[in-house]
């Protein structure tokens, strides 16, 4: 090679060198990143605009189904053969509308159990009893297709004023798979009841039509239902207690002896709305629900329940101020459902 290839190689080794040294300490540019998806919504959903007529809609029929549920309809429980007609034909309901995901999967035409029947509103399912037939079996509202896994309970509709209120909203504004609501006073079956809100009456099962300790009823087989078919679905029930009950709290929330975790919730509510928040049995002692005939059901299969107790100024709040209900259910069921 002679000396003018070797000083040509030099010159092109210098100009690499030279070249790879400016690439090296140049101030790099930031990349471009690629399109990111919107953040996840952390607050409040916002309410579709349906949901204000939903709500008054199935307020409305509910108040229907329940009339002379204080006074004037016979408590009866059901026989061993029409529990048993009433469970068949709710297992088979539940199991297609939990499957129902899509517009094109519609609930098939089913008549309903003997003497119940079906009432279709947008979107839900009502089994009520027929009007010649009113005992107090109660309702049942489901949604069948997409839904949160909910399930809410009112037992007590007429003895816990502002549950059902409660209830329904956490029911629509929740998109949740199923509500029960009971048609009489829990007390139909005695002479003489207590006036509402009177005392502690959580554990008092001294009457056969409080289907929340009834040890037969359609409401608990209902109940039943729903926790052995629709899966991985949290069972909220929806009490009240008078402020002289528990004077050093707004709320009461039990696992009432299942393993449901009420802690995160009681936090939950306590930084949304400032609540006083008692959990059963670490900070008090009473109003746990532990002779709640839903929450054996639901121990027994080792299912989460959740026993939900407000004082009466509470219930007042929330059902006079629609966004504050708002946040105590969104605070109460999470965000997300």
């Amino acid at each position: 090679m002679n000396r003018v290839s070797i000083a040509l190689v030099v010159l092109l080794l210098a100009l690499l060198a030279i070249g790879l040294g400016w690439w090296l300490w140049r101030e790099p540019k930031e990349r471009p990143r690629p399109p990111q998806p919107p953040p996840t919504p952390v607050g409040p959903l916002q309410t579709p605009e349906g949901d204000a007529e939903a709500i008054s809609r199935l307020r409305r029929e509910l108040d229907t189904l329940r009339q002379g549920g204080k006074t004037k309809v016979a408590y009866r429980a059901g026989s061993t053969e029409e529990l048993a007609g009433y469970r068949r034909w709710l297992d088979g309901y539940l199991r297609f509308a939990a499957r129902a995901t899509t517009p094109e999967v519609t609930t098939p035409e089913v008549t309903a159990p003997p003497g119940f029947r079906l009432l279709e509103l947008p979107g839900v399912d009502l089994l009520a009893e027929q009007q010649a037939e009113r005992r107090g079996a109660g309702v049942l509202v489901l949604r069948s297709g997409e839904a949160q896994p909910w399930v809410i309970e009112v037992p007590h509709s007429f003895f816990d004023e502002g549950t059902l209120e409660i209830g329904i909203n956490a029911f629509v504004w929740r998109r949740a798979r199923a509500l029960l609501v009971n048609t009489v006073h829990r007390y139909r079956a005695l002479a003489s009841a207590p006036n509402d809100d009177a005392s502690d009456s959580d554990d008092d099962d001294s009457s056969v039509s409080d289907v929340a300790h009834a040890e037969a009823s359609f409401y608990l087989t209902a109940h039943a239902a729903c926790v052995d078919n629709l899966g991985d679905v949290g069972i909220v029930q929806l009490h009240g207690f008078s402020d002289a009950s528990a004077g050093q709290a707004d709320l009461v929330l039990s696992p009432a002896g299942s393993r449901a975790d009420p802690v995160p919730i009681a936090r939950a509510l306590e930084r949304a709305l400032g609540l006083r928040v008692a959990v059963y049995p670490t900070q008090i002692h009473k109003l746990g629900g532990t002779q709640n005939r839903q929450a054996h059901y639901s121990i027994s299969v080792s299912r989460p329940f959740l026993h939900v107790e407000m004082s009466k100024s509470l219930r007042k709040q929330l059902t006079q101020d629609p966004e504050r209900l708002r946040r105590f259910l969104d605070a109460l069921l999470g965000s997300t459902g």
